[in-house]
């Protein structure tokens, strides 16, 4: 006859724990922490990594590329409280043109916005 009540019991009658199964396995329980923190420690770096700052006057192309939309059209407000609006087209069409010449041409980095604006680089 089948015990279905003692499914959770080792044939010695000792029942199985995490604790018990790591002072077995000391090295598998080792490795398996040690993935669980790597997972861990991907996780938070993904969640709070790197990000874009405050978009100013002398942000580059390459950081204008990681702006999100809400900080690209912040910056548009206030260059055109600063320095007036743009004729023909808008504040962020006109770096996103001059940020594609200047990636084209390979100097993204020491180009900033204002630069791909005038398009003088």
């Amino acid at each position: 006859m089948l015990d279905t009540g003692t499914a959770t019991a080792a044939k010695d009658g000792e029942a199985w724990t995490i604790r018990a199964l790591l002072a077995r396995h000391k090295l598998a329980g080792l490795v398996a922490a040690a993935a669980i923190a790597v997972m861990v420690a991907l996780l938070i770096v993904g969640l709070l990594g790197p990000r874009a700052g405050a978009v100013s006057d002398s942000t580059s192309c390459s950081q204008w590329g990681s702006a999100n939309r809400d900080q690209q059209a912040a910056y548009a407000r206030l260059y055109v409280r600063e320095h007036g609006p743009l004729r023909g087209r808008g504040v962020i069409a006109a770096i996103n043109a001059g940020c594609a010449q200047a990636f084209g041409e390979d100097v993204s980095d020491s180009v900033t916005v204002v630069r791909a604006i005038s398009g003088n680089f």
